[in-house]
């Protein structure tokens, strides 16, 4: 009777063994108080957590990262701001290269032709953004109305534009005997100076806008590549010619086309 209770016990004892290891197997680090079980994390979105983490794509590396970059940035700007206020305070020559460098870039006017091009070669056509700076191109007129200019004398127009003259004439008010300065009507830099024992100097200047004027019967000091600010004095009229009334001359030019000063700014 014994043997057989033995045997009962062990074939008990059997199946509950194998009950036991067809159930799921239950980590104690699973568990948490109060018997509940945590569910373990699927292994792809563990590694693509990680993968964010190691990269600083999770949301606090990413907010570390902005202050970071802005903080950098933030300095390297005032740095460069300090270097350009310096280099303008200097007056060594090597200084005013530097100063004519970043006046120049900072007035260089941009090649929309080439941007144009660019678009038409890899995109079959151009930009809807593109033909309203051409129309405008297009219309010299319109640029240079656009532009805050400054009449360069006072005076009344003794010759008016014609094809022709390609300019219009303005004798100044006033004493005819008198200094009368001519202004620059923008921004701009010489691109070529002319001597004439008669009518004195002629200027030619290239103004921003892409705009180019031409300022004639000039006695003046300016030399090619000065720069010159809107309103700055070019020089006075010229009294080579003392048999008649000084008088400038003055033209624009606006895509290589001559055009009437008189539509875009007024000399009374």
């Amino acid at each position: 009777m014994d043997d057989k209770s033995a045997l009962k016990q062990r074939r008990e004892e059997r199946i509950q063994e194998l009950l036991d290891y067809n159930q799921p197997r239950l980590d104690i680090s699973k568990v948490s108080k109060g018997n509940q079980v945590v569910q373990e994390l699927d292994p792809e979105v563990l590694w693509k957590k990680e993968r964010n983490r190691l990269n600083g794509f999770n949301e606090e590396g990413r907010k570390n990262n902005f202050v970071s970059s802005f903080t950098w940035r933030l300095l390297v700007s005032g740095v460069l701001f300090g270097l350009i206020v310096g280099v303008y305070r200097l007056e060594q020559p090597l200084a005013v290269n530097v100063q004519q460098y970043i006046t120049q870039s900072l007035n260089r006017e941009m090649n929309f032709q080439a941007a144009e091009a660019w678009y038409v070669s890899h995109f079959g056509e151009a930009p809807t953004i593109i033909p309203s700076f051409k129309e405008s191109q297009d219309n010299p007129q319109k640029v240079i109305a656009s532009l805050s200019l400054i009449a360069p004398i006072q005076g009344n127009i003794t010759m008016p534009y014609s094809v022709a003259l390609q300019g219009i004439e303005i004798t100044p008010n006033g004493d005819s005997n008198a200094k009368h300065p001519v202004k620059s009507v923008t921004t701009g830099r010489v691109i070529d100076v002319v001597t004439d024992s008669l009518a004195g100097k002629t200027l030619t200047i290239q103004h921003t806008g892409g705009m180019v004027a031409i300022y004639g019967h000039l006695d003046t000091s300016l030399k090619i590549n000065d720069w010159v600010e809107a309103g700055d004095s070019l020089g006075v009229l010229s009294n080579a010619t003392m048999e008649q009334t000084p008088f400038l001359y003055f033209a624009i030019q606006q895509a290589q086309e001559y055009i009437d000063p008189t539509e875009v700014m007024s000399f009374d």
